[in-house]
């Protein structure tokens, strides 16, 4: 038997959190069909008219191609303490560690057999990018809203109660599509055609009622991108943002061809740290615009009052409560990152991979490692059961996280 499956044997069922309410009902200001919060207000309209629509600034700090690297106390790092955040990330089993401050490399490492030239797994940091095609099949006018049903797109749903899931339900992790442990992480996983497996999955909540970090929920937008582009979601993420950010990037894909939206970008640790610094700039890459700031400010708001450190398959800091992504238990801290600033948003992969985002430092890190699972050490020492369990804790993506944090000296 497989020893993945002996330990989802294992699991016990997540704590879930839940409403008895629609997420319809839920007080969170949503934008109007355009994407941009309106002023509804009667009152002397006539100043929003005329307003100079934001551009992109020409002079801006990009990696065009390459990322230009500095020392670290160019760029307000105490280098000592610098090094020590990537010695703690060498301690806990990491192939990478990217420091991005001011649009420049402070500091990069590289260890058990990663180098700069490497694509490494992001796992469910692919959740993130998924998220962002989205937005730009939305930007491009190929899907209308995140209001629109996911029916609209994907006719096996219509006529069925899966007609009453939106889009917007599908990025808040609140579909209503089931969920199982097993099914979720393994089934799927191993499944030869996961876009098929996603499609029949069946519906067991309202939309909006539970938040429950499900992969299912993910892979939905394979077919939705694909049916609203007429382009697999690779090949639209090329077009529209790996190539112009200069990315070497690929998706995993199951045995039919369609990518596994839920995990595993592929691309060099230098270049994860493209894609989070793109969202740091507001969608802006040397004077274009790629990704909509509508989209970017939209995608890293919280998504769902049940889970308020989420966004659109973003995790968000600042925010509570949020939930635990294994057992769906909101964090014992309240926020994801107590110790950093609000604004703080992050990409978040199996076994503490991290794309962090902290715009009020101008600062993106990238730390990837293995998942649980994948370390032999784990399973020797009989430790891979409380990794997994433990890992929506994000142990080890905080400790680089702080550490780095307490090297600035600005």
């Amino acid at each position: 038997m497989n020893p993945f499956v002996i330990i989802l044997a294992c699991q016990s069922t997540p704590y879930r959190q839940s409403l008895s309410t629609n997420l319809a009902s839920d007080t969170a200001e949503v934008p109007s069909q355009d994407g941009i919060l309106h002023d509804t207000s009667t009152e002397d309209s006539s100043v929003i008219e005329d307003v100079e629509p934001l551009s992109c600034p020409l002079d801006d700090t990009f990696p065009a191609p390459h990322w230009l690297v500095v020392p670290p106390a160019e760029v307000g790092f105490n280098a000592a303490k610098l090094e020590q955040a990537a010695m703690y990330a060498l301690d806990n089993d990491s192939q990478c560690l990217v420091v991005v401050k001011d649009g420049k490399i402070a500091g990069e490492w590289y260890w058990n057999g990663t180098s700069p030239f490497d694509k490494v797994k992001s796992w469910s940091i692919g959740k993130s990018y998924a998220s962002t095609v989205v937005g730009l099949a939305i930007d491009k006018g190929y899907i209308h809203h995140v209001e629109d049903y996911v029916s609209d797109y994907i006719s096996e749903w219509q006529g069925t109660q899966k007609e009453s899931i939106r889009i917007k339900d599908l990025l808040s992790m609140s579909s209503g599509l089931h969920f199982d442990l097993i099914e979720d992480n393994l089934l799927m996983a191993y499944a030869s055609d996961m876009t098929a497996r996603a499609l029949n999955n069946p519906m067991t909540n309202y939309p909006g009622a539970v938040w429950e970090y499900n992969n299912h929920t993910v892979q939905i937008s394979e077919p939705l991108i694909r049916r609203a582009t007429g382009m697999f979601a690779d090949e639209f993420a090329q077009e529209h943002l790996w190539g112009p950010l200069e990315m070497d990037a690929s998706w995993v894909k199951d045995d039919v061809g369609h990518p596994a939206m839920y995990m595993n970008v592929k691309a060099t640790c230098r270049d994860h740290a493209k894609f989070g610094y793109l969202f740091l700039k507001k969608g802006c890459w040397k004077g274009e615009e790629i990704v909509s700031r509508e989209w970017v400010s939209e995608a890293t708001q919280p998504s769902t009052s049940l889970n308020r450190g989420y966004g659109y398959w973003w995790w968000l800091n600042g925010q509570s409560p949020v939930l635990d992504s294994v057992t769906f238990a909101p964090h014992e801290d309240e926020m994801l990152h107590p110790f950093a600033p609000s604004d703080a948003f992050c990409a978040v992969g199996l076994g503490s991979q991290m794309v962090e985002v902290i715009p009020s430092k101008d600062l993106v890190v990238v730390r990837i490692g293995p998942a649980p699972h994948e370390n032999l050490n784990s399973w020797m020492n009989q430790e891979v059961m409380a990794q997994l369990m433990n890992d929506g804790k994000q142990v080890v993506h905080n400790g680089i996280l702080e550490r780095i944090l307490d090297a600035l000296e600005e």
